[in-house]
């Protein structure tokens, strides 16, 4: 693939083409000889974010490959027991239990979502004195949780074998302002992204040693960072500028094995990209992205993107959906921002 601007690669711009995007599949008609039996299967799930309005917000998804059309809404949400920000959340394999942490207080609760529409906070843990501001999350090949810390700059390994009693067993990889982690190559690596140095680094597991640095852009905040279902590449997030400029929202596909990215996916000037999720099979991304400046904007999206023809299909608003909804003003304010970060998806079986 090519690089990006002095890279060589291709910015592949969105934003522009949104609106388009959504209009074209309305109006999109199969072709006739494209039978029920020829028909691909639909993507079906619930998404759920973690957000700064002191709530989780969950809301429906459908992707129909066969016209490129995404639809979905906001079908709830719930608040957490100290009404407080946050931006990490992760999902068990077994679409049942998320673990949510929030900002400052450092409480760490865990939510029955079995009832997809009406998930439940069935236990909450403080985990430390002060703010952790948890914001990557990955449960490893291990079975263990790593959160990692904006405040303290390093990840947090949890024993989660009983689900509603997480055991804080270490704390690894100390750099500046982590956001990103995942763990890769079946247990091997630990890769965080630090966004005050702007990189992402790569830790080899077993012995605690930084073996990679990789800068994948300029001077930009990186945030959370996801693995595609096989593990080859790594997605991750970024807001493509630096406090006080505008953004320029985007996310790098890295190649886990040659370490290296190989292609960009540029939103846009009013997208701050936080998260990607997939589909089961990679061949969409749901791309969690802030719309900005947030006090004109208002807005959070879920914009969907197809990785074969390299072009966003539509979008899903979260905030401003569902606040109007209810009436209410999605106003931005002090670390109670109209935005959402991480995205965990339980896709219907």
């Amino acid at each position: 693939m090519k690089r990006l601007r002095g890279q060589g690669l291709k910015i592949i711009a969105i934003g522009s083409v949104l609106s388009l995007s959504v209009i074209a599949g309305l109006f999109f008609l199969a072709p006739t000889e494209l039978t029920a039996q020829d028909a691909k299967p639909l993507y079906k799930g619930t998404a759920y974010s973690a957000t700064r309005g002191g709530h989780m917000v969950f809301t429906t998804i459908t992707i129909d490959p066969n016209r490129d059309l995404i639809t979905g809404s906001v079908v709830g949400r719930l608040s957490m027991p100290n009404n407080e920000a946050a931006d990490a959340l992760e999902m068990t394999s077994d679409q049942k239990t998320i673990y949510y942490p929030t900002w400052d207080a450092s409480m760490l609760y865990t939510i029955d979502i079995s009832d997809k529409k009406n998930p439940k906070v069935v236990s909450e843990k403080k985990v430390f004195d002060k703010p952790t501001r948890y914001c990557g999350s990955v449960i490893g090949p291990d079975g263990r949780l790593y959160f990692s810390s904006m405040s303290n700059g390093d990840i947090s390994k949890f024993d989660i074998s009983d689900p509603k009693d997480a055991k804080l067993m270490d704390r690894l990889y100390k750099t500046t302002y982590l956001c990103g982690v995942q763990v890769v190559d079946n247990g091997k690596y630990v890769w965080t992204s630090d966004m005050k140095d702007h990189k992402l680094y790569v830790y080899d597991a077993k012995t605690g040693e930084k073996v990679k640095e990789i800068t994948p852009g300029g001077k930009e905040f990186l945030h959370r960072s996801r693995l595609s279902p096989d593990g080859k590449i790594l997605y991750q997030s970024s807001t493509g500028a630096v406090a006080g400029e505008p953004a320029n929202g985007r996310f790098y596909i890295i190649d886990t094995k040659k370490m290296k990215v190989t292609d960009t996916v540029v939103l846009g000037a009013t997208y701050d990209v936080h998260d990607v999720a997939t589909t089961p099979d990679g061949a969409y991304a749901i791309v969690a992205a802030r719309k900005v400046p947030p006090n004109e904007m208002k807005d959070s999206e879920y914009v969907v993107y197809n990785m074969k023809t390299k072009k966003a299909i539509g979008s899903v608003s979260l905030c401003k959906g569902c606040h109007n909804a209810m009436g209410v003003d999605p106003e931005a304010k002090k670390e109670r921002e109209v935005f959402v970060c991480g995205i965990q998806i339980a896709w219907d079986k």
